[in-house]
């Protein structure tokens, strides 16, 4: 597929994301959102965050990062606006970034991105009352995959080294990846943009496999414990399978069954966190994360 056919899916994977999202409109006056941060100030949408909180919320209240999912190709922040409305009315403070897309840019300076937007909220913690000695990292299907690269680079100086990107010293007590996109090189649906993930300029760089192969970073760096969940109705469920089956760290893994009535998804839980099964995941992660 050309950059003008992922272009055209684009259109009509947030057009559906869209009409999603409408159907859930909420009242949110009981929370407090500050929209659009700039962390790098350059007027770009993939460089904006949002922070999510109650007006009760102390400022020693967990923190939440999220990184949104879309295949590394589409949607922005706002794609994920209800799941962190919830985890805002569980008591986090949240903060929720965009990066920039494919085609328009690559795997690895999607990674930059993140790991820019933490350099950023950990720099400006106290401005945001972000207590970052109980911080927790989220993300689903591609944003559960660059949630993973951070995750191994603020651990790691070999992988900042080998990414020539300049880490952070934010330690994540735990992550929770929903349906992670684990795979780059595919031979499902996303296939089409395998040909994108890299350029001629990251060929022969030391970062080069782990874009090709991110399962691959495990071996390179300790990652904190992990909340896997997936379900058999995932259609990307393999993924969740393969890093389980890699994991040396400590986890914990919900795989859904299928059940009458409604259909547990890819990402169910962030897309429809009024679910009783979504509910299910919240409570669960909440509890994981509050252990660590």
């Amino acid at each position: 597929m050309s950059k003008i056919g992922v272009l055209i899916w684009r259109k009509l994977f947030e057009t559906n994301d869209e009409k999603r999202i409408a159907k859930q409109k909420q009242d949110i006056s009981d929370l407090v959102i500050t929209k659009d941060i700039p962390y790098i100030d350059d007027d770009e949408q993939g460089h904006l965050l949002d922070i999510y909180r109650l007006p009760t919320t102390s400022e020693n209240a967990p923190v939440m990062i999220n990184i949104h999912g879309g295949g590394l190709f589409a949607s922005y922040k706002e794609v994920n606006a209800h799941f962190n409305y919830e985890w805002a009315r569980m008591g986090y403070r949240v903060v929720s970034i965009s990066y920039r897309r494919i085609p328009e840019t690559t795997l690895w300076h999607q990674i930059d991105d993140v790991m820019a937007a933490l350099r950023f909220i950990r720099a400006n913690a106290d401005a945001f009352c972000l207590n970052l000695d109980r911080c927790c990292l989220t993300g689903d299907s591609a944003g559960a995959l660059l949630s993973m690269f951070a995750l191994a680079l603020v651990n790691s100086e070999k992988l900042q080294r080998d990414f020539q990107i300049k880490g952070t010293d934010i330690r994540f007590r735990a992550a929770g990846l929903i349906s992670i996109m684990l795979d780059t090189q595919r031979a499902d649906i996303m296939r089409t943009l395998s040909n994108m993930i890299t350029d001629k300029s990251d060929k022969g760089k030391a970062y080069e496999k782990y874009l090709l192969d991110p399962v691959s970073l495990i071996k390179e760096t300790n990652l904190p414990p992990l909340y896997l969940v997936t379900s058999k109705e995932d259609l990307i469920r393999k993924d969740t399978l393969k890093l389980k089956g890699h994991l040396t760290t400590e986890y914990r893994f919900k795989d859904f069954p299928k059940i009458k009535g409604r259909r547990l998804f890819h990402v169910f839980s962030v897309a429809y966190p009024m679910y009783l099964e979504s509910r299910e995941v919240f409570n669960e992660m909440d509890s994981f994360f509050k252990a660590h």
